[in-house]
């Protein structure tokens, strides 16, 4: 008698669909699916603007989120990561608008006011300097499409910006971004 194959089924993007559509109708366990899939992506982005713990909370909030609008998502779409990815980079905006907004009110509170804290900077190297120097907005473009592997389609969905407006942000943050690591090494 010979033992069945065990046969190993990897989820693909293409499933996406189908676990959005359980996730709204209240799957957890769709939810966790989606998150195995799309937790240490959305991390490891999120990481390159932000400390560890803050990346994670993001991460989080992303997919509590995801659940309370997985109704909104298009069946049609291939991938639910461009639309993680939305949330996360809106949830991640929200937290800084939110930041700023309670270090400009706890400065007025004291007479010694709120010191202005920056994000770190060059601290690791040149490539993240030059990130640093960037725009939020470029950086943003420049990360997914580079690091990401976004085509400029996904990345014009993720932040609901026309595509013209993906490839000028791209072409701008290339050039920014070579100018200050050129810079750098006269």
């Amino acid at each position: 008698m010979t033992k069945p194959l065990l046969r190993v089924i990897t989820p693909t993007e293409a499933d996406d669909a189908a676990i959005m559509k359980r996730v709204a109708a209240g799957d957890l366990g769709a939810l966790g699916a989606l998150y195995d899939r799309y937790a240490a992506v959305l991390l490891r982005f999120l990481r390159r603007g932000s400390n560890r713990e803050d990346a994670e909370d993001i991460v989080q909030v992303t997919f509590v989120r995801a659940m309370s609008a997985a109704g909104s998502f298009r069946s049609d779409a291939q991938s639910a990561r461009p639309w993680l990815f939305g949330i996360a980079l809106r949830v991640r905006l929200e937290r800084r608008r939110g930041l700023r907004r309670f270090l400009a009110m706890t400065s007025a509170w004291g007479s010694q006011g709120a010191r202005h804290v920056d994000p770190p900077s060059g601290s690791r190297g040149d490539v993240e300097a030059a990130l640093a120097s960037l725009t939020e907005a470029k950086r943003v473009v420049l990360l997914l499409a580079e690091m990401e592997g976004f085509t400029g389609e996904e990345i014009a969905e993720t932040l609901g910006v026309p595509l013209g407006t993906v490839w000028t942000r791209l072409h701008n943050a290339r050039r920014e971004f070579r100018e200050f690591i050129d810079g750098g090494r006269s």
